[in-house]
């Protein structure tokens, strides 16, 4: 069983929870353990649940499975198996083929950018499988034809073509990202100008505090600093970090000078 307390980085949007209750990762005559042990990996960490093996060559359940699987152990007992493609996609609304070949038949190949827009809303209430063919040969042309979609992910060279768990991991975590984390903003608690200023009034009292004079002046090298702080977008912690900073060199010279003799306290730092 799945377990569907998952702890979520980020905030996942409502109709997120709906969609991986809906979404099937189908691999069709897997034929090695480490593929199906990172493909379950890849599919959970994405937030997904359902993994589908049709006609497997290996068995799921062997050790070398679970161990590529890491903490995915749930995803393997609930596996889907099948001995037929047609058995696995006979309940689902929407098939989309992943293909890195031109076919014949040219369907159009979408990126999994685009097959995530399109399922988007689709896989709210109704099943969707996405389909892996074979390490070594892919889909047959048949398989290809009982797809709606056809999709391809976009690469520099045909050889040598993505592994298996790969091509998974990038569908799941594309329909993830796009699916949630393009809305998830950092929040930026922006420091105020007069927080800005009496930072620039302790920093300017700590270089008088060493006897600090600058080649050209005082008010210039704040100046720089001003330069620096302000295209960083300084945060309000940002600045109470450099005050805290201030202070540690404050508290370290009043230590220093205490230790000197009379006579040469005071003496400015050229």
């Amino acid at each position: 069983m799945i377990s569907e307390n998952l702890n979520y980085r980020f905030p996942i949007k409502d109709s997120f929870k709906k969609i991986i209750n809906n979404v099937y990762f189908i691999l069709i005559e897997p034929e090695s353990y480490g593929n199906i042990g990172a493909s379950a990996r890849a599919i959970k960490t994405c937030g997904f649940k359902h993994l589908v093996l049709v006609n497997p060559h290996v068995d799921k359940n062997r050790p070398e499975t679970e161990w590529v699987a890491h903490q995915s152990k749930d995803i393997i007992d609930a596996v889907g198996q099948y001995t037929s493609f047609p058995k696995a996609i006979a309940n689902k609304q929407l098939v989309i083929a992943t293909t890195q070949r031109k076919r014949h038949f040219k369907f159009p190949l979408y990126t999994p950018e685009e097959i995530s827009d399109k399922i988007q809303q689709i896989a709210e209430n109704h099943k969707v499988a996405i389909v892996f063919g074979r390490e070594r040969t892919g889909l047959t042309n048949e398989e290809l034809l009982q797809c709606h979609l056809h999709s391809t992910i976009l690469t520099a060279t045909h050889k040598p073509a993505l592994n298996l768990a790969q091509s998974v991991m990038i569908y799941a975590h594309t329909f993830f990202r796009r699916q949630n984390m393009h809305n998830v903003k950092y929040t930026y608690d922006l420091a105020t100008m007069e927080e800005l200023n009496v930072f620039y009034e302790h920093l300017t009292s700590s270089m008088q505090m060493v006897g600090f004079v600058p080649r050209d002046s005082i008010d210039d090298f704040i100046t720089r600093f001003k330069r620096l702080i302000g295209r960083s977008l300084a945060e309000k912690r940002d600045i109470r970090l450099l005050h805290k900073l201030l202070q540690i060199f404050e508290q370290r010279i009043t230590y220093l000078e205490n230790q000197l003799p009379e006579t040469k306290r005071n003496r400015k730092i050229y």
